[in-house]
């Protein structure tokens, strides 16, 4: 009864660092998990900022069309293309123009602080995952310790208990070195 008491505490000791290293290893996998979250979101930003200066590009490609258009409609109705009225519809294609080329990179530029802020949020995560799996490793750590002490001291009671452990008893304990 009293060995059992004693393979108890290593049993529990076995099973609460393992329970600890079981754990950690499952808090690193997801701080593994949010880390790769955190590239492929500042990935992500990157594409959409690139996305964004294309359509930006592809926005002014198609304002000097119109404004190259509108010039030879005009030229053709025998206008004067550079001045007047017809300069004024020209500048004003050309300033619709860039200002949607600026939405076109505002969006983008939205859209890639959005990445960003997911990428910052998986690296914090990941920071808290990896503080986890510190702590399961030490709290199985303690666990086992907790577990020793408690099959010891139930060992050392079980000896309490039957008398072989006593100042004046004459038992297992109390008889070397003579009482």
């Amino acid at each position: 009864m009293m060995a059992m008491g004693l393979i108890g505490g290593v049993v529990g000791a076995i099973g609460s660092i393992s329970q600890g290293q079981s754990q950690s290893a499952m808090y690193q996998y997801q701080a593994e998990i949010a880390t790769r979250n955190a590239e492929i979101a500042r990935q992500n930003s990157t594409y959409e900022l690139t996305l964004g200066e294309q359509q930006a590009q592809q926005t002014g490609m198609k304002t000097r069309a119109q404004i190259g258009q509108t010039r030879a409609v005009q030229g053709a109705g025998g206008l004067d293309v550079n001045s007047g009225t017809n300069m004024d519809v020209q500048v004003s294609e050309r300033e619709l123009g860039l200002y949607d080329m600026e939405v076109n990179r505002s969006d983008a530029q939205r859209r890639a602080y959005n990445w960003n802020i997911q990428a910052y949020n998986a690296t914090a995560q990941a920071g808290l995952y990896q503080m986890a799996a510190s702590n399961a490793t030490t709290a199985g750590t303690l666990g086992a310790f907790t577990s020793l002490l408690g099959g010891f001291g139930n060992t050392f009671g079980k000896f309490q208990q039957a008398g072989m452990i006593g100042m004046n008893t004459g038992g297992f304990l109390g008889g070397i070195g003579g009482a």
